[in-house]
């Protein structure tokens, strides 16, 4: 009889021990993705809050009497910051509206220099890896420049600037010399994203992805949304794919493809609304 209880009793420690190895992975994705998603409901508070505590209106007319007391001044927002004596407080890390503007007019104006000047730098992997703007610059302290979401796939990541390591294993991370973000003709923003790491989802399920399916940027000013209009595999040096289309305001995803391999890359191709 005593055999018999040591016998059973094993039994049962091992049927509930290969539970929890198959059970695992799962409960882990999903405490990131829990994760995930407080990092992002955070972010979204601290947005809403900088626009509640501004206000913009009294800053943008100081900025118009500037210029209509000196029409040749030509004054700016930059000059506003300047005489403001405007900076990034470590101490506060709250997100300051004057800041995340020009932040703004800067991304415009590299998506600009994009197009006039080409994505030559595309060409080589280790140039994505730096972030086109250090956010924290500009007042963002979590270096979150926004989320990417897919109702189909449940899909809801922070997006970071620059695909290197540390940034890829936070969330979606922008593919620095591709467009940023925040749409407008002749744009393709990359964000790559891994797939296949065990107790994290990221990037999994875009394979999932059909056309027509729904994909919204929500960045630092406003919610953009696209369709998806295309799916591919490519090689890794197939980066073509991933240049800007005069004209076509489009958001790409890419991540590793087959799951678990990196043999070649597949493309989701996403066009704004």
């Amino acid at each position: 009889m005593k055999k018999y209880k040591i016998l059973l009793t094993a039994g049962i420690l091992l049927f509930f021990t290969g539970v929890g190895i198959v059970m695992y992975p799962h409960i882990s994705d999903r405490i990131y993705s829990r994760r995930i998603g407080e990092t992002v409901e955070t972010h979204d508070r601290q947005v809403d809050e900088m626009y509640r505590s501004t206000d913009t209106d009294e800053i943008e007319r100081e900025i118009r009497a500037a210029n209509e007391a000196d029409p040749t001044r030509g004054y700016t927002l930059d000059d506003y910051i300047k005489d403001k004596n405007i900076k990034p407080d470590p101490n506060n890390r709250k997100l300051d509206w004057a800041l995340v503007s020009l932040l703004r007019e800067q991304a415009r104006q590299y998506n600009s220099d994009l197009i006039e000047q080409g994505q030559y730098e595309m060409n080589d992997p280790f140039s994505y890896e730096q972030p086109s703007f250090d956010l924290t610059a500009y007042s963002v302290w979590d270096n979150i420049f926004g989320h990417v979401s897919a109702p189909a796939i449940d899909l809801d990541l922070p997006i970071y600037l620059g695909a290197n390591l540390n940034n890829m294993d936070l969330g979606a991370a922008h593919l620095s010399y591709s467009s940023i973000p925040i749409g407008g003709e002749s744009t393709n923003a990359v964000l790559a994203g891994h797939r296949g790491i065990i107790g994290k989802v990221f990037f999994d399920n875009i394979v999932f992805l059909e056309e027509g399916d729904d994909v919204y940027i929500t960045n630092l000013w406003e919610k953009l949304h696209y369709k998806v209009v295309e799916t591919a595999v490519i090689t890794p040096y197939d980066i073509e794919q991933c240049y800007i289309q005069e004209g076509r305001d489009l958001l790409t995803l890419i991540t590793c493809h087959p799951y678990g391999y990196t043999d070649f890359r597949y493309i989701v191709v996403c066009e704004r609304v």
